[in-house]
């Protein structure tokens, strides 16, 4: 099986660098060849070596990485996507922690920077189980997953292929998983590492709210009025959302979830003759009641400025977006039902009615409106944070497994 893959990838890898050169921000040649494994750097010392995929999962490695730092451990971190890989630049610019591009599948290229990095341990956050990266660590190398999630899609696919699957999870030295559900899937694949840590999402110390640009927000929305947030939104989520609260007396604040959606939505509003902002081009205050939010890396803080977030991504898109944010940023929080990708948060959160959600437009209306009272609204904001205190994984606990591993 891995031979076919293999042989399909490497048939398909100059389209990929292709589209690469296309796709990636500048420096892009420079990209491509970290990406094939050249300017990795070199390093004496054991290396420790987080990798996550996007701008959120590298927000929740970022404190693992400064903790095991701080104990004067060598640590790399990697990210697959653009605003993953600036959000690395970004905060480790100044560090003792080396960032690198995730490189492409090829398990030569996974063996020249294990080895000019002298990688000692490789940390695969939640259903990263690239076969070419762990078929290609040296025996002294240990490979970790963390914050393990294995959707019933997964477990389906990986039942299908189950010898090869066992082969696989048989490479790793140990699982820390969010729940009891990961490790009976693991169970019936043969693991017995495993380790519940619960869900190092759920932590405080990954949502760090930035005053300055909170007041920043919050001064240039100047709106008494309630204002709801509808954030991370996919193409068809502003238009049925806008088809539900359209007559309501509040300020609807659309954040897409990729930037270059923007155009796209402003000709929606245009096409429905509703009067809009965008959140950059106004000076003063905004005083239309639609406002386009085209910041990037600055949601968190769009939604501690509102009154009441709206998590997209679970209306017309199935796989949903990260519901528990706004309330760490503290606002309480409403998403659709399709969360394929939260489905444990969804059956400890949702389905017991602690964040409320919504299959249709008069469900989403009968929310906004309920929430529009703010005693209501606090009440359950308050039984929100509550359940998550509840549920948080715990660094110190991650950091001293990684220690003994």
């Amino acid at each position: 099986m891995l031979i076919v893959y293999n042989l399909i990838y490497f048939l398909f890898l100059p389209l990929l660098i292709l589209r690469d050169f296309f796709i990636l921000k500048s420096p892009k040649f420079k990209t491509i060849l970290m990406k094939l494994g050249f300017y990795l750097g070199r390093s004496n010392e054991k290396t420790i070596w987080l990798h996550g995929v996007s701008l959120g999962e590298i927000k929740i490695l970022t404190p693992l990485a400064q903790r095991l730092s701080q104990q004067g451990k060598q640590v790399v971190v990697s990210s697959t996507t653009n605003t993953g890989r600036d959000e690395l630049e970004k905060v480790f610019k100044n560090s003792q922690i080396k960032t690198i591009v995730f490189p492409y599948d090829v398990p030569m290229i996974y063996k020249k920077l294990c080895n000019q990095l002298n990688i000692d341990k490789v940390i695969l956050f939640e259903s990263e189980f690239w076969p070419n990266l762990v078929f290609s660590m040296p025996e002294s190398t240990k490979l970790i997953s963390l914050n393990t999630s294995i959707s019933d899609k997964s477990f389906q696919r990986m039942s299908m292929f189950k010898a090869f699957s066992e082969q696989v999870f048989k490479k790793f030295n140990r699982f820390l998983v969010q729940s009891v559900r990961e490790k009976e899937r693991l169970a019936a694949f043969g693991v017995s590492n495993i380790d519940i840590i619960g869900n190092i999402k759920v932590n405080s110390e990954n949502y760090v709210i930035r005053e300055e640009v909170k007041e920043k927000i919050i001064a240039k929305l100047n709106s008494n009025k309630f204002t709801v947030v509808l954030g991370s939104s996919h193409d068809g989520e502003e238009d049925y959302v806008i088809n539900a609260l359209h007559d309501l007396d509040l300020v609807l604040v659309i954040a897409p979830r990729h930037p270059e959606r923007i155009n796209g939505v402003k000709k929606l509003l245009k096409d429905k003759g509703i009067d809009f902002s965008l959140f950059s081009e106004a000076e003063d205050g905004l005083k239309e009641r639609v406002i386009i939010y085209d910041q990037i890396g600055s949601l968190f803080e769009l939604y501690a400025a509102a009154d009441l977030a709206v998590v997209a991504g679970s209306i017309v898109f199935d796989k949903g977006h990260n519901f528990i944010e706004p309330i760490y940023a503290g606002t309480p929080s409403i998403t659709g039902i399709k969360l394929k990708n939260y489905s444990e948060l969804k059956k400890l959160l949702c389905d017991k009615g602690i964040i409320k959600t919504f299959s249709s437009q008069a469900q989403l209306r009968d929310l906004v409106n309920t929430y529009e009272n703010s005693l209501v609204r606090q009440e359950y904001f308050q039984n929100q944070h509550a359940a998550l205190n509840d549920l948080s994984g715990s660094y110190d606990q991650v950091v001293d497994i990684l220690n003994e591993s």
